[in-house]
C-alpha cells in the first residue's frame, strides 16, 4: 500500500512539475477549479437526493461568529430594544440574532456555569472582546449591515495591504502578489470564514502573515513584532511561528531574544486591552472570563457544539468513544496524550531550527498544523491560518523553482488539499487532520531521527 501510495504520489508531482501548477496564476485556477468541481458535485447531489447541505454553513447561522456573538451584549442595545427601530430596518437574520440569541451573557447564567445552560463568548482574549464590543457599539449606533460594511471592508483592504507588503518584503512578482490576495479574500477557508463571520481569526492571520513578511526580509522587524503581537491576542494559535526567529542570524541568546520581543508585547497589548473591555462591557471580569471557559469548555469540547468542521485529531478520538457507546465522548486521559504529543512535537521543531536541521517552509507548515490538529476544537473556518503557508510556499517556490524529490512540493499539495473543499460537515474536518498529519510527520520523522541519533549511545572503540 505505501509503495502504491509512492507511485500515485510521483505522477501527482510529475503533473505539478509539467505544468507549472505552483505557479501563482495556475495555483488560483486550481483552487477556484476544485471549488466549482464541489460546488457542482453539490447541486447534482441536491438535486437527486434532496439533501440541500452544502460546502459552508446553514445559511441561518451566517456571520454569527462576528455579528451574533456582538448582539449578544444586550445592555448595549437598551435604546435599540426599547424604540423598536429595528423591526423596519434590520434584515430579519439579525433581528433574530437579537432577540433569540444563544450566547447567553446574562448574570444569571454566569452566576451557575455548573448548570451550563448556553454557550457565552466571555471567553474570549481582551483585545478580541474589545474588537466584538466596538462592532455592538457601531450597530447600536447605525444597524447591523454598516457594520458588516465597515468589519468586512477593513477585511478586505487589510488582505490587499498585507499581500502588496508580503510580494515586496518576500521579493515575489505581482502575480504571486495577486494570489496571496486571492488566498487572503477568496481562497475556500477565507469564505468560509467571511461567511461564518470569524473576522477575528482573519485578521489574526493577516497580522501573521505581515509579521512573517518582515521576518523573512530581516526588514521593519518591530512592526512585524507588532502585528504577531496583535495577531496572538485575537487568536493564540500564530504565537508558535515565533519558533520561525530560531532560524534567524546571530547567537542563540539574539534569536531568544528576538522570540521574547512579541511575547513582550502581546502581555501589554492584553494588560491594556483588559481594563478597556471591562469599562465597555461591566460582565468582563477576570471571574466571569474563567466561568465563561469553563461552560466553552463543556458546550463545545465535552459535548458535540464543536463537532462540525473541526479539523482536530480529538474528533478522531471521540469517533471511537462513540463507537464503542462510551459517553462522554470526551476524555480526559486521551486528552492529555494529545497535548503531550503536541508538547513534542514543539520541542521537537524548536530543536529542528535552533540546530538549522528544519527548513522555513517546512517550520511554518508544521507550526501551522500543530494547532489544528491539537486544539480541541478548530473549526474550519481557521483553516484561514494556512494563509501564512503557502504565501510562503508560492513565494519560495517563485524564487526557487522546484526539481523531482523538492521537499516543498508535497507541502504544497497537503496545503492545496488542506484549503479545499473536500467532504461535509463532520467529514471535512477529519480528512483535513488526517493531510495535515501526514505533512507534519513528513517534516517531523527526520527530525525525530536526527535526535535519537544525538542521543543513542556511541560504541566504544575496541582496544587494540
Amino acid at each position: 500500500m505505501a509503495e502504491g501510495i509512492k507511485r500515485l504520489y510521483r505522477k501527482i508531482e510529475g503533473l505539478v512539475l509539467t505544468h507549472g501548477l505552483y505557479q501563482p496564476t495556475r495555483l488560483i485556477l486550481l483552487l477556484l477549479g476544485l471549488m466549482a468541481l464541489r460546488a457542482l458535485g453539490d447541486d447534482i447531489w441536491a438535486a437527486f437526493s434532496g439533501d440541500t447541505s452544502s460546502m459552508f454553513f446553514p445559511a441561518n447561522d451566517r456571520y454569527a461568529d462576528f455579528i451574533k456573538v456582538a448582539l449578544s451584549y444586550q445592555d448595549i442595545f437598551t435604546q435599540t430594544l426599547a424604540d423598536k427601530a429595528y423591526l423596519n430596518h434590520w434584515p430579519h437574520i439579525f433581528r433574530l440574532y437579537l432577540l433569540d440569541n444563544p450566547y447567553d451573557l446574562s448574570p444569571e447564567n454566569l452566576a451557575a456555569p455548573e448548570m451550563l445552560a448556553n454557550v457565552t463568548n466571555l471567553h474570549l482574549p481582551p483585545f478580541a472582546s474589545l474588537l466584538y464590543l466596538s462592532c455592538a457599539h457601531l450597530i447600536a449606533a447605525t444597524n447591523p449591515l454598516v457594520a458588516m460594511l465597515v468589519f468586512w471592508g477593513l477585511y478586505a483592504a487589510g488582505g490587499v495591504a498585507v499581500a502588496s507588503m508580503a510580494r515586496s518584503h518576500m521579493g515575489a512578482s505581482r502575480a504571486t502578489g495577486r494570489f496571496i490576495a486571492f488566498a487572503a479574500l477568496a481562497s475556500y477557508p477565507a469564505l468560509w470564514m467571511l461567511n461564518r463571520g470569524n473576522l477575528a481569526g482573519g485578521y489574526s492571520a493577516l497580522l501573521a502573515l505581515a509579521w512573517l513578511a518582515t521576518a523573512v526580509s530581516g526588514r521593519q522587524r518591530w512592526l512585524g513584532w507588532v502585528a504577531l503581537a496583535f495577531a496572538v491576542n485575537l487568536r493564540p494559535e500564530p504565537a508558535l511561528l515565533v519558533l520561525l526567529e530560531l532560524l534567524g542570524s546571530g547567537s542563540l541568546w539574539a534569536r531568544f531574544t528576538r522570540m521574547a520581543i512579541p511575547g513582550a508585547i502581546s502581555v501589554v497589548i492584553a494588560a491594556i486591552a483588559f481594563p478597556l473591555a471591562h469599562a465597555l462591557y461591566p460582565l468582563y471580569t477576570l471571574t466571569n472570563v474563567q466561568k465563561g471557559l469553563t461552560i466553552y469548555h463543556f458546550r463545545y469540547i465535552v459535548s458535540d457544539m464543536g463537532d462540525e468542521w473541526n479539523a482536530s485529531i480529538f474528533m478522531y478520538a471521540k469517533g471511537v468513544l462513540m463507537q464503542m457507546d462510551v459517553r462522554p465522548r470526551y476524555s480526559d486521559t486521551v486528552a492529555q496524550v494529545l497535548e503531550l504529543l503536541a508538547l513534542a512535537s514543539v520541542a521537537l521543531v524548536a530543536w529542528g531550527a535552533a540546530t538549522r536541521r528544519i527548513t522555513r517552509c517546512e517550520l511554518v507548515f508544521v507550526v501551522t498544523a500543530l494547532p489544528a490538529m491539537f486544539v480541541p476544537v478548530y473549526s474550519y473556518y481557521h483553516i484561514v491560518e494556512f494563509l501564512v503557508v503557502i504565501a510562503l510556499l508560492v513565494a519560495d517556490l517563485e524564487r526557487n523553482p522546484p526539481h523531482p524529490t523538492d521537499r516543498r512540493l508535497p507541502l504544497l499539495l497537503l496545503t492545496v488539499l488542506v484549503m479545499s473543499p473536500l467532504a461535509g460537515s463532520y467529514s471535512n474536518g477529519l480528512l483535513d487532520a488526517l493531510l495535515m498529519l501526514a505533512g507534519t510527520i513528513y517534516v517531523l520523522r527526520p527530525l525525530a531521527q536526527a535526535a535519537l541519533a544525538q542521543i543513542a549511545p556511541r560504541p566504544t572503540p575496541a582496544l587494540t
